[in-house]
């Protein structure tokens, strides 16, 4: 998917506004936390077409590699796209994976 759809200046937005800019950077975030997790099953719903872009809302059990410790997080990833191309990805966390967060 990154090959085909992601626009060379792709920017990846995590949760509370954290930023990676450009196709290295954020395969390089994307590498950091799957060192540090492991998915122990996941599913996606959607695509939700908009206008602009699509959403998917994610679910996936993960396990902390250094704790051992299970979680189920959801989330929404906001895709923005242009000339058939994602240029910006946002993720929108639930509740599971910050806990505190308002729902």
């Amino acid at each position: 998917i990154e090959d085909k759809f992601w626009s060379p200046n792709i920017v990846s937005v995590e949760g509370m506004g954290m930023a990676w800019h450009g196709r290295k950077a954020v395969e390089q975030k994307n590498a950091s936390w799957l060192a540090q997790n492991q998915i122990q099953g996941a599913s996606a719903e959607g695509p939700f077409v908009g206008a602009s872009g699509f959403a998917v809302k994610f679910r996936m059990e993960v396990r902390d590699l250094s704790s051992g410790q299970r979680t189920v997080m959801e989330e929404i990833g906001v895709y923005q796209v242009q000339n058939g191309r994602i240029v910006r990805e946002e993720f929108m966390y639930g509740p599971s994976a910050h806990p505190g967060t308002p729902s």
